[in-house]
């Protein structure tokens, strides 16, 4: 094999071939470990721009997006929700590209989940619950802390008429609606607000709505 001092009088031409030559020798494990120690920085140089621009559209849309409602569904089922986002986009929406509802349906709804706890926890703390559906354990144990806003101050005396408001909870049984397109089947199944809700307006006409699709 040539010594790295005569390699580096070679010509373009004359490099690529030595090259072509030298890898033609090495066994799958030692051309991979030479491409890394010769060639890494070319290497990553692809991975980075995108990362880049993975992350770069992230913060776009993050800027530009307009979140109408946070919704988070304790303890739902595996179930497809488009038609409940589309619903949602359809009742609050102008139809601009950047509107967009959240759905977060992937935590437990069970008081014994340390991890999921902690992760409602966050969300709450971090503002990004205007809704929060959820078995009667969770309900009551976050209503001890005064975490939700008051559904008879809120709602229209129309919605309050269906007797299924409850101080500051929506209480919902035997409902198909709730089991095929929102995802839950555990009764009954509490809605509320969180008293820090960012989206409080949108939260009220969802309610309604949800008042009269479950029904």
């Amino acid at each position: 094999m040539l010594d790295r001092k005569y390699e580096r009088q070679m010509s373009g031409k004359e490099k690529r071939k030595f090259e072509a030559e030298k890898m033609s020798q090495m066994t799958l494990k030692e051309k991979l470990e030479y491409l890394w120690m010769y060639y890494k920085v070319y290497l990553l140089i692809p991975v980075v721009i995108v990362v880049l621009i993975v992350v770069g559209v992230q913060m776009y849309h993050g800027i530009t997006q307009k979140v109408l409602l946070n919704l988070t569904i304790l303890g739902g089922e595996s179930t497809d929700r488009t038609g409940l986002e589309k619903e949602i986009l359809e009742l609050l929406g102008t139809g601009k590209k950047n509107e967009a509802v959240k759905i977060n349906a992937n935590l437990s709804g069970s008081t014994d989940d340390y991890n999921s706890n902690i992760a409602l926890s966050t969300l709450i703390g971090a503002e990004a619950v205007d809704i929060l559906i959820c078995p009667e354990e969770v309900y009551k144990a976050y209503a001890d802390q005064n975490s939700f806003l008051n559904l008879e101050d809120l709602l229209s005396e129309e919605a309050l008429a269906s007797g299924k408001v409850q101080g500051d909870a929506l209480i919902l049984e035997g409902s198909d609606y709730m089991a095929q397109e929102v995802g839950v089947v555990y009764e009954p199944a509490y809605v509320c607000v969180m008293s820090n809700a960012q989206n409080e307006k949108q939260a009220e006409e969802f309610i309604e709505m949800l008042l009269t699709k479950a029904s």
